[in-house]
Formats: C-alpha cells, sequence, structure tokens
C-alpha cells in the first residue's frame, strides 16, 4: 500500500490540489442452503479504491479496482477533471489524532463448518414444533475488510474489522394455513451467534401466528420488541443528519435543546462501540468517529455531520461521513445508532398493563415520510390479554413517528443489534390499532 499512497501523494504536490485515497479489501466465505439443501458456497475478493480531489473547493470522485500504482494514478487524473467542473462543494477534512481501537479480525471456518451450524439450527426449529414444515432458507458467512485511507494532507491509516452473519426464514403450517418468519443476527465472533436460540425464535413467531384473525379497533399500548423497534430507528435516523437540518427537511430543525420525546429515550451514535458493527478509528474522510448523544432523556442534544455541513453549521464533524459505495462520495450517516436500554425483561413489558399488542410484522413501513413522520402500515402480531395470548393479523397502525417515541412508556433491558442499528423492546401507549 505504500506505493499506492506515494501515487497520490506526487499526484497532489504536482498539481496543487488535495488528493486522498479511500481503499477497501473485503474477502469473506458465504454458505446458503435453501429448502434442506445445499444451494451456494461463495468465496469472494473484493478490492475497491477511490480517490477524491478537492480543488478550488469542489470535489472530483473517480475510482478503480486494481491495487497498482499507475491504476491510482490514472484515477487521480479522472478525479482532477471532474474537480474542474464539478458543483459538489466540500471542504478539507481537520485533521486529527485517531483513537487506538484493537482490530476485530475473524476466525475463519471451512464451508464445512458453517454447513454443519446451519444443518444444526435446521434441526432445531422441526424439532422445536411438528408444524414447522419447511425451512426456506438458512445462511452463515463471515466477512472481514481491511479499510485503508492516505491523504496528501499527511494522515496514513488502516482498519481491520470482521464478523459473521446468520439468517434462518422457515415457515409454520396448521391446515392449509401458513405463516413464515424470520432470524437474522450479526456478531463479531462465531461462539456469539446462538444457532439455537435463534431458530427456536423464529419457529415461535410463525407458530404464533397461527390461526391470526381480526380483531375490533381500539386504542391501547403496543410492544414493539427490538425486530420492530430498529426498523423506527432508521427512519427517525435521517431527521439527526446535520445536512438535512440544515436543508430544513428534518422535523428537528430548530428543536436543539427542546424535550421532544419521552424521558426514557436516549438514543446514542457511537462510532467507537467495542463490537458495534461499524466500529472503526475513522469515517471515510479520515476523521476520528466517536460517542455523540443525539437524544438526552427525551431531549434533543446534538446532530451528525461531515467536514462541510460541520463547518457550515459552526461545527466540527462527528465523524459521521460515510461512502453509500466506493463509487460515491462521502455523505453523512450513522455509525452504530441505537437507544440505551431499560431494566424491563420482554415479559415484564407484555404484563405491563392489561392489554399489549406486540408486534410481530409491519407491512409497508418503506412509505413512511421521514421528514413528517407519519406513517400508515399493516401490522400481526399478538394480544396478550390477562394471561391468554391471540394471534392477531389484517389491522392496521397508523399516526406520527415522532408522537410514538413521545408515548413511550417503558423500554426493555433486551438491547439486539440488526446490522448497525439496535434497540431494546419498546412499550408505547395510546396508539390506535384498527381493521385494514
Amino acid at each position: 500500500m505504500e506505493t499506492l499512497r506515494e501515487a497520490v501523494e506526487d499526484f497532489a504536490r504536482k498539481k496543487g490540489v488535495w488528493a486522498e485515497l479511500w481503499g477497501e479489501i473485503e474477502e469473506g466465505l458465504s454458505v446458503e442452503r435453501r429448502d434442506r439443501r445445499l444451494e451456494a458456497i461463495s468465496p469472494y475478493r473484493e478490492t475497491l479504491f477511490a480517490v477524491r480531489v478537492i480543488h478550488r473547493g469542489r470535489a472530483g470522485l473517480s475510482y478503480t479496482t486494481r491495487a497498482e500504482p499507475e491504476a491510482v494514478r490514472e484515477a487521480a487524473e479522472r478525479a482532477y477533471e471532474v474537480s474542474r467542473f464539478s458543483e459538489e462543494e466540500a471542504e478539507i477534512p481537520e485533521f486529527r489524532d485517531l483513537p487506538e481501537l484493537e482490530e476485530k479480525s475473524v476466525v475463519r471456518r471451512s464451508p464445512e463448518e458453517l454447513e454443519s451450524f446451519l444443518l444444526e439450527a435446521e434441526e432445531t426449529a422441526l424439532s422445536s414444533d411438528s408444524r414447522i414444515h419447511r425451512i426456506e432458507r438458512t445462511a452463515l458467512s463471515f466477512s472481514e475488510t481491511t479499510y485503508f485511507i492516505f491523504q496528501s494532507g499527511g494522515l496514513s491509516a488502516s482498519f481491520c474489522a470482521g464478523s459473521y452473519s446468520f439468517l434462518i426464514s422457515l415457515t409454520a403450517r396448521e391446515g392449509e394455513e401458513e405463516r413464515s418468519a424470520w432470524e437474522w443476527r450479526e456478531a463479531l465472533d462465531l461462539s456469539e451467534l446462538d444457532f439455537r436460540v435463534l431458530a427456536r425464535s423464529a419457529a415461535r413467531r410463525a407458530l404464533d401466528l397461527l390461526s391470526a384473525r381480526k380483531i375490533s379497533s381500539r386504542r391501547l399500548s403496543i410492544l414493539f420488541p427490538p425486530q420492530a423497534a430498529v426498523v423506527l430507528l432508521e427512519t427517525l435516523s435521517h431527521s439527526f443528519c446535520g445536512d438535512e437540518v440544515l436543508k430544513g427537511r428534518s422535523r428537528l430543525a430548530g428543536k436543539l435543546g427542546e424535550r421532544l420525546f419521552s424521558p426514557k429515550i436516549i438514543l446514542v451514535d457511537d462510532g467507537l462501540l467495542p463490537g458495534g458493527p461499524e466500529t472503526r478509528p475513522f469515517d471515510d474522510e479520515g476523521v476520528p468517529q466517536e460517542r455523540t448523544i443525539l437524544v438526552s432523556e427525551g431531549t434533543i442534544s446534538a446532530f451528525l455531520y461531515d467536514t462541510l455541513w460541520g463547518r457550515r453549521a459552526g461545527r466540527r464533524s462527528t465523524g459521521n461521513a460515510r461512502r453509500p459505495s466506493f463509487r460515491s462520495l462521502p455523505t453523512i450517516s450513522t455509525t452504530n445508532l441505537y437507544l440505551e436500554p431499560g431494566s424491563f425483561s420482554p415479559e415484564a413489558l407484555r404484563e405491563a398493563e392489561s392489554t399489549v399488542f406486540e408486534v410481530y410484522e409491519m407491512l409497508g413501513w418503506h412509505t413512511t415520510d421521514p421528514i413528517s413522520g407519519d406513517f400508515s402500515v399493516g401490522v400481526s402480531g399478538v394480544l396478550h390479554e390477562r394471561g391468554e395470548k391471540t394471534p392477531i393479523s389484517g389491522m392496521a397502525l397508523s399516526g406520527n413517528l415522532f408522537d410514538l417515541l413521545a408515548r413511550v412508556t417503558a423500554v426493555g433491558a433486551d438491547l439486539t443489534f440488526y446490522g448497525d442499528v439496535g434497540s431494546p423492546s419498546l412499550l408505547v401507549s395510546g396508539l390506535d390499532l384498527s381493521g385494514a
């Protein structure tokens, strides 16, 4: 990599511009089974490099998949030409010392070992209940990515991060009725994935929805388990991006310091979270990642910035620049976004009130307006009432995301990450459940 760094520095010196080489080398192995048969064994290795040039306040980008000095120089020339006519404004990142983090390499396993874990998960699900009749898909993979960043201003850094990923999807049948469910989880180490527990969880969710029916419309408390709550947070994250705030495309614009959510809500973006899937010393501009409390006991306390939008807001970057792909310039994004857990078990939340509806599925959440927060989705789940469980489907849940988060009455202790977003269970009062 030293020759690549030298190629960027030499180019920047000759052209009198600021230049940056960002690289990503990812390799891994994926094993997939469908309908209890081996579907694919897929080893892979990708080498991706992007050169960003900032010239007179404008950014140009080009890329290559070849780890060769000549390929990097050619990409730099293309990026320079783009920068001369670009309308993309850019600021040169401020050089700061990076935090020291332990690299997260993975212990690699053979395809045979990975498949044996899938077989174990499948057998666990099938043996949990005779009504589990089909294992649609299981998949287990590991990946290890080394990130590089070299800047003509002097920064030269790299970091290695790896993880395992597991998925199971299955179907339960009773008579002519079928219900599907899934579980998916990532972990830094294979030992952190309990395949039996995840298989049983997917089976329970599918079984719980058999014989589901509609009920009369009512207002009641609704329990969002982690799998559903992270979907809420993914939509909410838009509102904390500094560019959206400054453009007036966030409902939180001008609300810094105001209490808009339940005092039970503490929302954190932590790029240094131990074991976090997006934990790194530096973001995709080479700025140190950090821990930012976005909501403190319901009060809006911070927004996220990259270098450009941070300076426009009169603040420094929070280390939240991310490239959607190596073909894209960095934009503002969350790192490890999560809600701080509370003290309640899932069982305690289900029994917190005389009637609680627990959400298992939300259909159509992608139609939610991230600016206004208005939503209307189809939901299925389980009604917990006086110790009895009733499977419910064909209902509609509508409202506003910001109002929903203001109505949180209790937060679970079961913080769970799905990808780079994590949440515990949330109990929310006074929501309207109606016949779809």
